[in-house]
């Protein structure tokens, strides 16, 4: 018997036979990069930087890594010293002129050589020069040295770069006059960026003119700019700098002084052909003149989106959350702020603004036919007819009418699970979002850049799941959604009401029922009246971060406030037996609380780590035993574990095939609905790069979770959670492809199991078109 020291797998034996051939192939392309390199002339392949300095407390790194960023030009992208864009340029004729397919290959796929003739060493220097000035040190000298082969036609420049002490800041003055510019910008002064004895360093000047423009804005100050401030810097003393903060000479006499608004007036109806004028008299509301006249847009809808008012002094803050607000309405395409002084010099400090709104189409209509595919695994044609009307009142009311139907199948890559079940569905609903908050309380979110809305909910569905049963559901939401900042979303509905109930089930469907109670109860004729909050943390939208995160946790519950009023009017609690009800209908008691994150690590700007962990937790408690079916968890499919179909894993390490023990085939495919649960947590994650750019692109993932059960159900043995939950994690891995052409992605995945907790081992048998693979066809990103 071989030693498990000794053993070489197969796969570590492949390896061992390849390495000659990679090693091979690796001085192949090493002499093939400069096949393109004209003579005299080298590949460049990269530059250096060295920092020395006479003063030891200098960080030499952090200043090694300053002056790097001024190295150019980048050098051919490489891989363990291979150079495969390189390679494919010289494979499809180098400098030569091709045409067909081999200069598509070449312009597309490869990269003609980075020559050193094009890194001009001289520039660079004087750009390290500048960096180094700009941070403080100051008379730096600057060499450089090439690094060549004539043998192996390669260069390298390596830059080395001397300097003293850094020097700091001694002494800020900001302007000393006492005109009201002046007074405004000293006001700013303790907020300010530069302080004594911090390193010199340009920019952190550049901020402070930014930060002092920015308080000014806001205090009146609408023609002033930046560019009016100056420095004055004296670094006359001993590595240190006095800095003082002017004015400009030349600034003109409108950026000196604060405005004020004289009359501000609203043009609901603008287009660009339009020339200002009174032409007919205004409505006057308040101490607006609002045009044309009340018959589209009510004038209290619209102002209340506005923040600049007679009087006030000019705030760009409430300029720009005045543009966005109406923005955010929906019903106008443009929206534009024109300021002018009230007189021809403009010295007086007033102002005239014209909010300038141009109307979006007010109604459409759009039927949309798509393949369904749903987190519950059923997949199947489907056609959605909506109506929008983006002022059904006059007031900026957003009205959506929606008919819905599709013809689904639970379609399965595994022959050991289920698949075949058919449905039907046909629904419709309503939703109304008006532009403010609606309630009780005189509530107006006045600091936000983005337009709370009020949102009313109301919507039908049939369901029929062939060979099992029909339901009918009705539901209801009243709630509001806004937007604080760019980066966080808030959904809060205090009301929500649900209620489904069971038709027409077939006897082997309630033959199934009572052979497992617990699933009886989750189909149970259920009555949901509670309410759902929702945060959402998403920096996803903001370009140029190496680091994007995304963070949504949330909330869900029933019968609470009315299980308490039942009992206090019942005087006796809920159980079972005897359950809480309203008006004859037994109300569904739960919370659930659910948390989403998800962390993007732009590597590059194509090379992307994106991973995602979600966890969720449903308790049952009053008269409820169980989550109602519609609110209970399932795992697995082409938007969670892929290596799984859908609702194919858990709960628990319970397998419904096993236990069926050679069952009827009605049986077998009720287990479909068995693999549900009240706790789920699964975490993902996976690589994204370029394939073909810019629309062909691939990733390699890998996924693991599982879902249990709070209570312990005896007609699925292993379902409930314990504290060996790491032991039943389903584990899969997989790779596929993604044509995203901007509006829409396609995506393919073949994904494998390695783990399925429902096997002792772990190990399922091979089985289907991939072995024990699952091909997965969706539409966009999985997360």
């Amino acid at each position: 018997m071989t030693s498990p020291s000794t053993y070489v797998t197969p796969f570590r034996r492949s390896l061992l036979k390849a390495l000659p051939l990679v090693l091979l192939l690796a001085t192949l392309a090493g002499c093939s990069s400069t096949k393109s390199v004209p003579p005299g002339d080298y590949l460049y392949i990269g530059g250096d930087i060295k920092v020395n300095s006479t003063a030891p407390e200098t960080d030499t790194k952090a200043l090694e890594t300053e002056l790097a960023a001024s190295i150019r030009p980048q050098p051919n992208i490489s891989f363990l010293g291979m150079r495969p864009k390189l390679w494919i340029y010289n494979a499809m004729g180098g400098n030569r002129e091709r045409k067909g397919v081999a200069n598509w290959i070449k312009t597309r796929l490869g990269e003609p050589p980075v020559l050193l003739s094009e890194a001009h060493p001289d520039r660079v220097q004087g750009q390290m020069i500048n960096r180094a000035y700009n941070n403080g040190y100051f008379s730096p000298t600057l060499e450089h040295s090439l690094d060549t082969t004539s043998k192996r036609k390669m260069a390298r420049v390596h830059y080395t770069a001397t300097v003293g002490k850094q020097y700091t800041i001694q002494h800020i003055q900001f302007p000393q006059g006492n005109d009201s510019l002046s007074i405004a910008i000293r006001e700013t002064e303790p907020q300010s960026l530069l302080k004594v004895n911090d390193p010199y360093k340009l920019e952190t000047m550049i901020a402070e003119r930014l930060r002092v423009d920015e308080i000014l804005k806001e205090k009146g100050f609408f023609f002033f700019d930046e560019d009016y401030l100056v420095y004055h810097v004296d670094s006359t003393q001993n590595n240190k700098v006095s800095i003082y903060i002017r004015v400009k000479d030349t600034t003109p006499p409108k950026a000196l002084i604060p405005y004020r608004y004289q009359q501000v007036s609203v043009y609901t109806d603008y287009s660009l052909n339009d020339t200002l004028g009174d032409t007919q008299p205004p409505v006057q509301f308040k101490d607006y003149k609002y045009y044309p006249d009340e018959e589209t847009f009510k004038a209290r809808t619209i102002l209340n989106a506005v923040f600049i008012e007679n009087g006030d002094l000019y705030s760009r803050k409430r300029h720009l959350q005045t543009v966005n607000r109406l923005m955010d309405l929906g019903t106008f395409k443009f929206a534009e702020v024109r300021f002018t002084p009230r007189d021809s010099a403009g010295l007086d400090g007033r102002l005239n603004a014209d909010i300038l709104l141009t109307q979006a189409k007010k109604k459409s209509v759009r039927a949309e036919v798509q393949m369904v595919q749903k987190s519950n695994g059923y997949t199947g044609p489907g056609i959605t007819v909506s109506f929008r009307n983006r002022n059904a009142f006059r007031g900026a009311e957003l009205l959506m009418l929606n008919l819905v139907g599709s013809f689904e199948t639970l379609v399965s890559g595994d022959s050991t699970r289920t698949s075949g079940l058919t449905s039907y569905e046909v629904g419709a609903d309503a939703e109304l979002h008006i532009p403010r908050i609606i309630s009780p309380f005189n509530i107006r979110i006045s600091n936000s850049m983005y337009q709370p809305r009020t949102r009313f909910m109301l919507g039908f569905r049939f369901i029929d799941r062939r060979e099992f049963f029909q339901q009918n559901s009705f539901n209801f939401e009243y709630g509001y959604t806004w937007r604080q900042r760019a980066t966080t979303e808030i959904n809060i509905n205090p009301v929500q009401v649900q209620y489904s109930k069971l038709l027409n089930a077939t006897p082997e469907f309630l033959e199934q029922l009572e052979d497992r109670p617990f699933l009886a109860r989750a189909f149970d004729q259920q009555l949901i009246i509670g309410g759902n909050y929702r945060f959402v943390y998403n920096t996803q939208g903001i370009p140029g971060r190496k680091h994007q995160f995304y963070i949504s946790p949330g909330f869900d519950g029933s019968g609470g406030l009315w299980g308490l009023f039942y009992r206090v009017k019942n005087k006796r609690p809920a159980d079972p037996e005897n359950p809480n009800q309203f008006r004859g209908q037994t109300l569904s008691q739960y919370v659930k609380l659910d948390l989403e994150t998800r962390y993007y690590f732009n590597i590059t700007d194509k090379l992307v780590l994106a991973t995602r962990l979600l966890g969720g937790y449903g308790l049952p408690y009053g008269n409820s035993t169980v989550l109602p079916y519609i609110k209970q968890y399932g795992i697995g499919g082409p938007n969670s574990i892929r290596a799984f179909p859908a609702r194919s894993i858990g709960p628990g390490v319970y397998n419904p095939i096993q236990s069926l023990n050679g069952e009827n085939p009605v049986a077998q495919s009720f287990t479909y609905f068995d693999q549900t649960g009240d706790i789920r947590i699964e975490g993902n994650a996976e690589f994204r790069f370029p394939l073909l750019d810019p629309y062909l692109k691939g990733a390699v993932f890998v996924d693991a979770g599982n879902i249990w059960l709070v209570n312990e159900d005896p007609s699925r043995p292993g379902g409930k959670f314990s504290g060996n939950f790491m032991s039943q994690l389903a584990i899969g891995a997989g790779a596929g492809v993604r044509v995203d052409v901007q509006f829409f992605v396609i995506r393919v995945d073949l994904a494998y199991p390695l783990r399925d907790p429902t096997y002792p081992n772990g190990d399922r048998p091979s089985s289907g078109l991939f072995g024990t693979g699952v091909l997965n066809l969706a539409i966009g990103y999985p997360f």
